[in-house]
């Protein structure tokens, strides 16, 4: 079953925040749980794909199976372990380029990766989530409301607290969901909207102003996926619920389901373009249309050349991912930070042990 984006009801912007004009939005992060320790497992068997529903696998290749079925493809960069937390469990992930990383824990921690070395800030006592336009601009949400970073402290701009997700465009264009709605950050304040009726969304992505999208569940249990076109909210039914979305830029964004759906939008509408048969957590995609996954059964999975490929199973859930490129992909769990990168590149290695 596909999406009909002629079907795609508004959800209007209005001054102080957003109303209703069919159904309303929200968005959100889901948490999970990953162990210390990590394996890599590398086969000389040939790797799992699939290129579409179920039924239809690339040639010479078997469909990427629930748990640990798949074989890893040998072909790809080896991954390891690049940074163990020393707190409590890690719930964003944010990549600037090779050389800067941001991963955010729970108890308010953000720890900074700057091809040197790693350093700490602690903007508050939680985090939920985090984002960010450059090092000098930044977001994070807690129980307690949105701060901003702006290269020298943390601030705090909104007391909408909850925040489940948020993402930013530029200085002047963010967005977030909370329990109660989604809100926008118009370069002055954050703006709030009414929490549409049954609608739990789980995640959001920006690529600039007029750009935005936010996936989760309707209540009906299929997927809920609306996108911003610079005058007002659209709304898409998906056959799935969904997890969590990507968009590189406005004419290319992917989510994925914890039932195992890819679902593309191609710059006019949604359509469903592969089924993993796995319970997907995150999704990442750059600019050449390479796109890689993560699992909350411990796979990373990358689609290169028409086709899904297992490249990487950590021993439990994954949370999120971020792709720069091929040669620099993070993925993050409980508390550990995976990641293939360059050999000739430092090692950002962080923790108690190797």
């Amino acid at each position: 079953m596909r999406s009909d984006p002629g079907n795609a009801s508004p959800l209007e912007a209005g001054r102080s925040g957003l109303r209703h004009a069919g159904r309303p939005s929200v968005l959100g992060i889901a948490a999970l749980s990953v162990v210390v320790t990590t394996v890599l497992l590398l086969a000389n068997s040939s790797a799992s794909a699939t290129t579409g529903r179920p039924a239809r696998t690339a040639t010479g290749s078997r469909s990427v199976g629930a748990g640990p079925a798949g074989p890893v493809d040998p072909s790809t960069p080896a991954w390891r372990v690049v940074f163990v937390s020393p707190s409590v469990q890690l719930v964003g992930l944010h990549v600037f380029g090779p050389q800067a990383v941001w991963v955010a824990g729970s108890d308010g921690r953000l720890y900074a990766w700057d091809g040197t070395g790693w350093s700490m800030q602690h903007p508050d006592d939680d985090t939920s989530a985090v984002t960010a336009v450059d090092p000098r601009d930044a977001w994070a949400a807690s129980d307690d409301g949105i701060r901003h970073w702006d290269g020298v402290r943390w601030s705090l701009v909104s007391r909408d607290g909850g925040v489940r997700a948020i993402a930013a465009a530029d200085r002047n264009h963010a967005w977030a969901v909370d329990t109660r709605g989604l809100l926008e950050w118009n370069g002055h304040a954050w703006a709030s909207g009414p929490m549409p009726a049954g609608v739990v969304l789980g995640s959001v992505a920006a690529t600039d102003a007029t750009h935005a999208w936010a996936v989760g569940t309707a209540p009906n249990g299929r997927g809920e996926a609306v996108n911003w076109n610079g005058s007002a909210w659209l709304e898409t039914r998906l056959p799935q619920p969904l997890s969590a979305i990507s968009a590189p830029d406005p004419a290319h964004a992917w989510a994925v389901s914890p039932d195992g759906g890819v679902f593309t939008w191609d710059g006019t509408g949604w359509h469903e373009s592969a089924e993993l048969h796995l319970d997907l957590a995150a999704i990442t995609g750059d600019h050449a249309g390479d796109l890689w996954a993560a699992a909350r059964t411990g796979e990373v999975l990358a689609f290169r050349d028409a086709r899904w490929t297992i490249v990487y199973r950590a021993p439990t859930a994954l949370r999120e991912i971020a792709a720069l490129d091929a040669r620099h992909v993070w993925a993050i769990g409980f508390d550990t930070v995976y990641a293939t990168l360059p050999s000739d590149e430092p090692s950002p290695w962080y923790g108690t042990g190797r």
